[in-house]
């Protein structure tokens, strides 16, 4: 139940910031980066018996739910400047999103290195997939 209430907080948070960008257009591509900070801070600190794996997939998904309901529902878009945007403000948002999670990552002592290097690198191939 403990590890079930940062993830709905976090879901929560996505959902309004969809919500909010769908409604007042540009604020939701704004708020990305301190949406991406707060949910990437929920699922690395406060997930505390997850798996680095686990942790490094669920920062993803939170990314790319955002990512995906901006696209989807706020304005900017519909032409190139809009989705340069959108993408600038994800890119910001993604420098504080891998500096937590690599402190996140690497803090947790019961874990192979071999096995933190890879599930960073796979945060990292995810988002290159992504973009």
């Amino acid at each position: 139940m403990k590890n079930i209430i940062p993830l709905i907080i976090a879901v929560f948070i996505v959902i309004a910031n969809g919500i909010i960008g769908h409604y007042f257009a540009p604020n939701g591509i704004t708020f990305t980066p301190v949406v991406l900070t707060i949910t990437t801070y929920l699922i690395c600190f406060r997930l505390k018996s997850a798996k680095v794996v686990l942790i490094s997939l669920l920062t993803y998904i939170f990314v790319a739910l955002n990512d995906f309901s901006i696209k989807l529902y706020s304005g900017g878009t519909t032409d190139y400047e809009g989705l340069g945007w959108i993408h600038f403000f994800l890119l910001i948002g993604l420098i504080p999103t891998l500096v937590i999670l690599s402190f996140a990552i690497f803090k947790k002592e019961k874990e192979k290195l071999s096995i933190k290097i890879l599930s960073l690198i796979l945060f990292i191939i995810l988002m290159i997939i992504h973009f």
